[in-house]
């Protein structure tokens, strides 16, 4: 399981050439000032900023930089100004990461008092999400859309959700499940159930028999289950009856004690149902 600051989303902006070199350097600036601002909540993950998008070339190549990235777990795209969507369908068909579609805008405000055609063009998000949105939708992409402005905490809240999810994702294309007693290992006609867990979660299910983990458990001695107890004691609160059930508790251990003698310590939220089976 990997912490959440091993990883890191991607921000994607959105834009085209026809506004200039001057309007696309202001939309730059705008997107590394959110970004930054967002970094100084309480998110789960870092965002990370990528260069302004414009042509689909742009978009094609950071798409395939974000599935080929081992760190990057999703990207977020904001269309500041306007982005022919169309732009968007060689990088959007080849995106393998979570998505999550940002709709806002930089100013939480509009200046009625001083507002030009200067505004307009460099504040179309109203115009440029609606755009992309229906693209997204047009290409059946699952995605999440969060709506609002960005420094609202309750469009943080439902952002740092997804980045949770995306996490939950991430970790899951790399886990390796073992079922014990299982037979006719890794055939793909006889084991449906596991074929589609990985071809729709990512995670993948090996079967082993009960004889491999015997030989296992038989090579863990008992300074090493001494060593991972005191581990759970140190590092949990444990029910008071678990020490009327030492032997059930030095069992569990073992269990949970690699050849190495290396503990495979439960993460917080799994210790309730650790107690259980204690």
């Amino acid at each position: 399981m990997h912490a959440f600051n091993e990883f890191e989303i991607w921000f994607l902006t959105g834009s085209q050439h026809l506004y200039g070199p001057e309007t696309l350097a202001q939309v730059a600036e705008h997107s590394q000032a959110m970004v930054a601002a967002l970094n100084d909540t309480s998110l789960a993950v870092k965002i990370v900023y990528q260069p302004v998008l414009t042509t689909p070339e742009e978009i094609t190549n950071i798409c395939q930089a974000a599935n080929t990235t081992a760190n990057c777990i999703g990207v977020i795209s904001w269309m500041h100004t306007f982005s022919p969507a169309k732009n968007w369908i060689p990088g959007l068909k080849a995106l393998q990461k979570p998505l999550l579609h940002l709709h806002t805008q930089y100013n939480r405000d509009i200046p009625w008092s001083e507002i030009d055609m200067d505004f307009m063009n460099l504040n179309q998000a109203a115009h440029g999400d609606r755009e992309f949105g229906f693209m997204v939708s047009r290409l059946r992409m699952n995605r999440k859309v969060v709506v609002g402005h960005w420094s609202d905490a309750e469009v943080q809240a439902r952002i740092d959700a997804w980045m949770r999810a995306a996490a939950a994702w991430a970790d899951a294309q790399n886990a390796r499940l073992v079922r014990f007693g299982d037979n006719m290992r890794s055939v793909a006609v006889t084991e449906g159930d596991k074929v589609e867990a990985q071809v729709r979660l990512g995670y993948q299910v090996y079967g082993h028999g009960v004889g491999d983990l015997v030989a296992v458990m038989k090579g863990v001695t008992d300074a090493e289950i001494s060593a991972l107890v005191d581990e759970y004691r140190a590092a949990y609160y444990l029910a008071p009856d678990l020490a009327a059930r030492r032997r059930a508790s030095r069992l569990g251990a073992r269990r949970r004690t690699d050849r190495t003698g290396a503990a495979a310590l439960p993460a917080a939220g799994q210790l309730q149902g650790v107690l259980h089976h204690l």
